[in-house]
């Protein structure tokens, strides 16, 4: 499989390092003279001082360096040098995408948007439901953000209307109809009425 986005793709056979580098060493490599005319030389400067700021996937980082006008072939061989460096870890930055997902109470088709987004996945059927997201733990945020959400929504007078707002909300967050009704079933009994309090 290519991971890919616009006109460049990446192959994913040197995608399994999971090595960090510390902060102050990429600034150091970035500063790195860019006064020859070194197309690579600049476009490695440019790519060491984008990923000093945040972990980028490879295709990320590849779409900003040909924004600033570097050419693709020299993108090419920048990215398989930072992979090669372990600057570049597709896999980590695809957990780290994921694990964030979770913490801000999206689901998994939520999340599968996010990686298509962020250049780590090629289509919709590179990340299934189980795998972005393991049923357990769809289940455990959907009700965690829930809950929250079905205390906001008591000022709504009319039962039928607050459930179908929770309902909205939840399926805007990405999650599964499977799990919105597994939910809902929890929440219309005694916390329908009287939500537990959050202390």
């Amino acid at each position: 499989a290519i991971l890919s986005s616009g006109p460049f793709s990446v192959r994913p056979d040197a995608l399994t390092r999971q090595l960090h580098m510390p902060c102050a060493a990429f600034h150091e490599k970035a500063d790195m003279s860019n006064s020859s005319g070194d197309p690579y030389r600049k476009a490695l400067n440019s790519a060491l001082r984008i990923l000093a700021r945040r972990e980028h996937s490879s295709v990320e980082l590849a779409q900003k360096l040909m924004r600033r006008g570097h050419a693709e072939a020299v993108v090419q061989q920048v990215i398989l040098e930072c992979l090669r460096l372990n600057y570049l870890d597709d896999r980590r930055v695809l957990r780290q995408v994921l694990d964030g997902m979770q913490r801000k109470g999206f689901g998994p088709q939520r999340s599968r948007h996010e990686l298509l987004k962020r250049g780590l996945a090629a289509d919709e059927s590179d990340c299934g439901a189980a795998e972005c997201m393991p049923p357990e733990e769809e289940r455990s945020t959907a009700s965690r953000v829930a809950l929250k959400k079905w205390k906001s929504l008591q000022q709504e007078p009319e039962p039928g209307r607050r459930r179908l707002r929770l309902m909205r909300f939840l399926r805007s967050r990405g999650f599964s109809y499977a799990v919105i009704y597994d939910v809902m079933e929890t929440l219309e009994g005694p916390a329908s009425e009287d939500p537990p309090s959050s202390s």
